[in-house]
């Protein structure tokens, strides 16, 4: 018992020690020391395991079971661990089933049940677990100086005349790239080459958007698809940050339409593929020829739909003002005029002779008086009343006639605005067959003879083609 309990834990000195004494019985409990000084060895102790987590199970009193495992050459190892509460509440994250992880503790063995365990005091994870981490990390960062905002997302222009492209230079990206954009609008292709995988691939990738930026209208960043490992230079701060900086729109086609990388969120457009990329760089010049036929097609009938309003408006107002009706108009307003001339000539007339009479009646009076003083004093008075009511007679006369005059002018002046001969100078015309007026096409047929009279003459034509209107 003696060697036993002094013996010196390792396989080597156990083998030696068998080899010298021989085989022996020994007590479970000799066993179960021996197992345990073997397991207290150094190498044993605060160690780092890496592994997959299986069986994960949390007890109600807080702490932490589950394996780890892994797999070699087809054979799997697995060992079983175990978090206390107290170290279970600093891991800054949830572990699960699957998922690979670094953990840090010393193995020991349970005497009592003859199991031995991996007791963790850290852990963390590892590989993909880790990047996820970082990610997120940066993820928050990133979002809080706002690179993910939606207000600062740009529309890519309509028709760029260069597209910068930040890939691979051997890749299949920019091959699809240009195939999609020649098939569909004339465009400038211009590659900035950079590495899309790698240790270094962020700063190339940076670089790349840099060095093209100034130089293009839009910018396509993207790769094929790929393992989480390989999109991970997409997620790195300094690429998106080219991104968020770059000054023209950006549109990201990162890996397959299911991976989202961080590129993607800054950019001002997300696609799925590169190829649908391109479809977003450039329109398809099949559906913009045929909107260009739509355009002139409605053009067309806004520019008809004008014309016709214009002549009806035209027939309107030669409907309403015809020549025969204008005359008539002036010829009502002259014998008006010349009504209220007569009236007030008679008017004069009739003043100067009450006047004169008056006049008249006074001499009488004053001759039947004979007072001197009294006619020197009055005579005067009447005399320059009388020039002052001829006087206003004559002005009255005169304004009633020029206003009249005024209205006769007007008349004339609306006579000449409105009739054949303004049109004509309008750029209308009034075709003629023969002695008949056409006023519509359906009138004429090829080979017609048609007079055309203009403000300045007339012009003989011969019809070639008449074109009806279906919607009139």
């Amino acid at each position: 018992m003696k060697i036993i309990n002094q013996a010196i834990m390792d396989q080597v000195t156990l083998d030696q020690w068998n080899k010298a004494s021989g085989p022996r019985s020994l007590r479970v409990s000799e066993v179960s020391k021996i197992i345990t000084r073997l397991l207290d060895h150094k190498y044993l102790q605060d160690i780092w395991i890496s592994g997959e987590i299986t069986n994960f199970k949390k007890h109600s009193s807080g702490h932490l079971y589950f394996s780890l495992s892994e797999q070699v050459s087809g054979k799997e190892s697995v060992i079983s661990c175990a978090i206390w509460k107290n170290a279970a509440r600093y891991l800054d994250f949830t572990p699960k089933d699957g998922m690979e992880v670094s953990a840090y503790g010393s193995v020991t063995h349970y005497e009592p049940g003859g199991r031995y365990s991996f007791q963790i005091s850290q852990m963390r994870p590892s590989g993909a677990g880790e990047r996820a981490l970082l990610i997120e990390q940066w993820r928050r960062e990133m979002a809080g100086k706002g690179w993910f905002s939606q207000e600062r997302k740009r529309q890519p222009p309509k028709y760029p005349v260069r597209i910068g492209v930040v890939t691979s230079s051997t890749g299949a990206v920019i091959h699809d790239i240009r195939n999609v954009i020649s098939g569909r609008f004339s465009a400038e292709i211009i590659l900035s080459p950079a590495m899309v995988q790698g240790c270094s691939a962020h700063e190339d990738i940076a670089q790349a958007i840099k060095r093209v930026q100034n130089m293009v209208d839009v910018l396509i960043v993207g790769r094929g698809g790929g393992s989480y490992e390989d999109l991970f230079p997409f997620n790195h701060p300094c690429v998106v940050e080219a991104i968020v900086s770059c000054p023209v729109p950006v549109i990201a086609a990162i890996g397959h339409e299911v991976d989202i990388t961080l590129a993607d969120l800054a950019a001002d457009v997300s696609a799925s593929t590169p190829s649908h990329a391109a479809e977003q760089c450039v329109p398809d010049r099949h559906g913009e020829l045929e909107n260009l036929h739509h355009l002139k097609k409605r053009m067309f009938l806004q520019i008809l739909n004008r014309y016709e309003s214009a002549q009806d408006d035209i027939n309107s107002v030669r409907d309403r003002i015809s020549s025969a009706r204008l005359f008539r108009e002036i010829g009502l307003k002259r014998e008006s005029l010349v009504e209220i001339t007569d009236r007030l000539i008679r008017g004069a007339l009739v003043s100067k002779s009450h006047a004169y009479t008056h006049l008249v009646e006074l001499r009488g009076r004053l001759d039947g008086k004979h007072p001197a003083t009294f006619l020197k004093r009055e005579l005067p008075e009447r005399r320059a009343f009388l020039a002052e009511l001829s006087e206003r007679l004559s002005s009255g006369v005169t304004v009633r006639t020029q206003k009249e005059k005024a209205e006769l002018e007007l008349l004339s002046a609306l006579l000449s605005a409105r009739g054949p001969e303004a049109l004509f100078r309008q750029g209308f015309c009034l075709v003629q067959a023969g002695e008949k007026v056409v006023r519509s096409c359906s009138d004429l047929s090829p080979g017609d003879l048609v007079r055309m009279r203009f403000v300045d003459g007339t012009a003989d034509a011969s019809i070639m083609q008449v074109n009806h209107d279906k919607k009139v």
